[in-house]
């Protein structure tokens, strides 16, 4: 049988009493059923939950059985193809939630905000603190993304997600929050979909309880990121920017149990689904469903495996073209008599090629870090591979490098 949520039941039950008082009594039945993950986050007065059935569970299997797969797919790639999938998947990850949010975004502008959030003088792009945020998440060390712990931080990573996107009155204009009411319309029918909590020390009373549920270690994490999202969509604590910052924080909460791949891939699965995102959350908020995160947070859980299968699906595809080239490269270090550091250079290129296809040419700065070589010997490398056709140089400020067409056919990414 499948789960029906508190919403649901209210729906299907043939009893005359009044649709308050069958939702009332759901509720109270299943808060205090053993298989119940209490939340402790108290909105409207009912107390926020997720039941474990057995169809929720079985996503959080799967999730981790995927988790296997992906792990050794990732490792198994060299720091330079990692690197690139990272910031392609980044790249994605804010293209989609931009899209979500109806926010207008151009692949430069994008582009542009992950080269930025990749040095630490760059000047000052769109986007680019919000690039830099999912930029930690791939960090070795962990204190770099660890969860939130005040009020403050929340407000400090809000900041930091919509940086000169949010202007004017929809700027928060309370202590750390917003003051007053917002509210969600159904555009097309005006009917009232969700109210924000209000006012504002209701809004950090609910904020605090929710740092403590996210922070709960006798909760699974998936459970804790899952309806710690739909809790904190439901709260909205700001006039906008709400969304966006909301799936950071998710990310967040996942990369403490998911490899980064993951963690920085649901946006993207969001985006195509977003219908189903919505439907789930106004389900989740309609006052009849008394809090019930169970539906919404297994709904949550797809759209993790979703995106799971869709990376091992790509980097496998990729794993397999890259041993491919690996002998190419080979072929055409043996032909051209191209140095160790020429076909380091040449392979580089290549990875960047195969692993970053939204990605721009590649900086000499960029060459140098990642191949771990001096200046001479980048300029020396990258000179003779041109003077060969195989590498072209553009820009000035600046120097860029990338793959002629004959070294992508040589190397069959063409």
């Amino acid at each position: 049988m499948h789960y029906k949520s508190v919403l649901e039941s209210v729906h299907i039950s043939r009893s005359t009493e009044q649709p308050a008082v069958i939702a009332e009594r759901e509720y109270r039945r299943r808060l205090d059923d053993w298989s119940a993950y209490r939340t402790g986050i108290v909105l409207r007065g009912h107390e926020a939950f997720v039941i474990a059935y057995a169809g929720l569970t079985g996503k959080m299997d799967r999730i981790r059985d995927g988790e296997g797969k992906i792990a050794g797919l990732w490792n198994g790639l060299p720091p330079l193809a990692r690197r690139a999938y990272l910031f392609d998947l980044i790249g994605a990850e804010l293209e989609s939630t931009n899209d979500i949010e109806g926010v207008r975004s151009t692949r430069r502008e994008i582009s542009d905000a992950l080269e930025a959030a990749g040095q630490e003088d760059a000047p000052h792009r769109r986007f680019g603190e919000f690039a830099r945020l999912f930029l930690t998440l791939a960090d070795d060390d962990p204190e770099r993304y660890a969860l939130p712990r005040t009020l403050q931080d929340i407000r400090g990573i809000y900041d930091r997600v919509v940086a000169g996107e949010v202007k004017g009155e929809q700027l928060p204009d309370g202590d750390l929050f917003r003051k007053e009411a917002v509210y969600i319309d159904d555009m097309a029918t005006g009917r009232r979909i969700h109210t924000g909590i209000t006012p504002e020390a209701d809004i950090k009373v609910a904020l605090t309880q929710w740092l403590a549920f996210i922070g709960d270690r006798d909760i699974p994490p998936l459970i804790r990121a899952c309806a710690g999202h739909c809790a904190f969509e439901y709260i909205h604590p700001f006039y906008d920017g709400n969304g966006r910052t909301g799936r950071f924080l998710f990310a967040l909460q996942l990369r403490q149990q998911v490899s980064i791949p993951t963690a920085i891939s649901v946006s993207t699965v969001i985006s195509d689904g977003k219908n189903a995102y919505y439907k789930a959350l106004e389900d989740a908020q309609n006052p009849l469903n008394c809090q019930d995160l169970s539906k919404a947070t297994d709904r949550m859980l797809g759209f993790i495996g979703d995106a799971q299968e869709r990376l091992v699906t790509d980097l496998t595809m990729k794993t397999k073209v890259l041993a491919r080239t690996a002998v190419r490269l080979q072929a055409v270090k043996d032909t051209h008599r191209l140095d160790e550091h020429e076909a380091n250079v040449l392979g580089a290129l290549a990875q960047e090629e195969l692993f970053g296809r939204t990605a721009r040419p590649v900086t000499r700065h960029r060459l140098m870090e990642g191949l771990g070589i001096g200046y001479r010997r980048t300029v020396s490398a990258t000179s003779r591979l041109n003077e060969l056709g195989l590498v072209e140089r553009t820009g000035a400020h600046p120097i860029r490098y990338r793959l002629t067409d004959q070294a992508r056919s040589l190397l069959h990414l063409a």
